[in-house]
């Protein structure tokens, strides 16, 4: 039976009604519980695109490693609260072969995901120097790390990575940062959602700035070797995976085992502190949570006691991931770069049925396909636009949700787009159009 779109204002208004929701205002678990509602009480099916949620299998590898942890007995221990060896080390190694970073075992801390990782780094900068309780975010960012700060009692400010690239973003930064209240500065690489890339000068001058102005560098690599437009699958081998451990000494970087390694359930990811970061003391940090070595501030003044630990028997699935991908035996940016086949599809038809990319540049580049795309449509606003979508199938989310100043556009995730649903959504677009051309 063929699909009556779009629903009626009037179903969907009794909707918002009765959830209590802000259309002006949803966040992305609200989206995502709308658009189940509008499906079943709209009788559509949905084309979800609102949860930045993986979706490839988690290789066998992991699997076999876990269960052989579990059939040891490892569910009935707790893990040790900075990790167990055999991942701290095999994330040492890993970095090395493709970030070219040097670290020990002892700078290589498991987490409950790169977002654990990040609420820790958060809470650690925020509080590292007295007056520097202000988070400077490089937008747009994934919504949640600014709940974190949010959470944490502490501000935030934004900056719009899409206007300040090269010179003009380090020169940015330095204005921002002027008032000497910022204590962190973080990004992610690719970008949630615009998905551009810091380049190497561009570390090198944040790295600077964050040293010499003592602020704490948060790089989110959650989608580690995903700029497909370069082959970062080699191991130990050029180009390695751009990263400001290169370049500075104030420094965390956050690994997430989600995207990168098909790996979200377990909720399982590394951060790396720098080696020079790791040692150093601050009486702030005594202050703030009884530790004033920053290593251990991180690890017994923020992941021992909010978890204890990252998941004892995941760690032994992801150390052995990580191990196999520095001997070239699991190819892991070959298995993610699906989403950029997929991608590719999902642009082709969103600009054939009059969308524009919003986030069209990379520096002088294209910008590439990864896991996220941005749209806008003439004459709607970000939100109007994405309400609209809803009404016909298809859930987004609004661009303003990430800190972006572009509040005319819709971040578009692609990994739950089957090839099976191409056609459902390009006969959805078509409609919408026609509807409003």
């Amino acid at each position: 039976m063929t699909e009556q779109i779009p629903i009626s204002n009037k179903v969907l208004q009794k909707i918002f009604d009765e959830t209590g929701f802000d259309s002006n205002n949803l966040s992305i678990r609200e989206t995502n519980r709308l658009a189940t509602l509008i499906s079943e009480k709209g009788n559509i099916n949905f084309v979800r695109m609102e949860m930045g949620i993986p979706n490839i299998p988690t290789p066998d590898i992991a699997k076999k490693a876990e269960k052989e942890a579990i059939d040891k007995g490892l569910q009935g221990i707790y893990p040790p609260f900075d990790g167990i060896p055999e991942l701290k080390v095999a994330g040492s190694k890993f970095v090395k072969a493709f970030l070219d970073m040097d670290v020990n075992a002892e700078h290589v801390i498991p987490t409950c995901g790169s977002l654990q990782g990040g609420y820790i780094s958060q809470a650690l900068a925020g509080n590292m120097h007295e007056g520097k309780d202000t988070i400077l975010y490089l937008d747009p960012t994934f919504p949640v790390t600014r709940y974190q700060a949010k959470f944490l009692g502490l501000k935030s400010e934004g900056l719009e990575l899409y206007d300040n690239r090269g010179e003009d973003l380090i020169k940015a930064i330095k204005q921002k940062i002027s008032k000497g209240n910022v204590g962190g500065l973080l990004w992610s690489s690719p970008n949630n959602p615009s998905w551009s890339c810091l380049t190497e000068s561009e570390l090198e001058g944040i790295a600077k700035i964050c040293d010499s102005n003592d602020i704490l560098a948060i790089e989110d690599l959650a989608y580690l070797g995903m700029d497909f437009r370069k082959d970062y699958s080699k191991p130990n081998a050029e180009p390695f995976i751009p990263t400001i451990a290169k370049f500075g000494e104030n420094w965390i970087t956050l690994i997430s085992a989600s995207k990168a390694f098909s790996f979200p359930g377990p909720r399982c990811g590394l951060a790396i502190i720098s080696p020079h970061l790791n040692k150093r003391e601050f009486t702030q940090l005594g202050k703030f949570c009884g530790r004033k070595r920053f290593g251990h501030a991180f690890s017994l003044g923020g992941l021992y006691v909010t978890t204890s630990g990252a998941t004892h028997t995941a760690q032994y699935a992801l150390a052995k991931m990580l191990e196999e991908s520095t001997n070239g035996n699991y190819n892991f940016v070959k298995v993610t770069s699906e989403y950029g086949k997929r991608a590719k599809k999902v642009s082709k038809i969103f600009l054939k049925h009059g969308f524009k990319q919003v986030y069209e540049k990379d520096m002088d580049e294209t910008v590439g396909n990864g896991f996220y795309l941005t749209m806008s449509y003439p004459n709607f606003d970000g939100n109007d636009l994405m309400i609209e979508l809803m009404k016909y199938g298809i859930s987004t989310i609004t661009l303003k949700s990430t800190g972006s100043n572009r509040h005319e556009g819709l971040r578009v995730c692609i990994s739950f787009v089957s090839e099976s649903e191409m056609s459902a959504l390009d006969e959805k677009l078509k409609i919408f159009k026609e509807n409003n051309s």
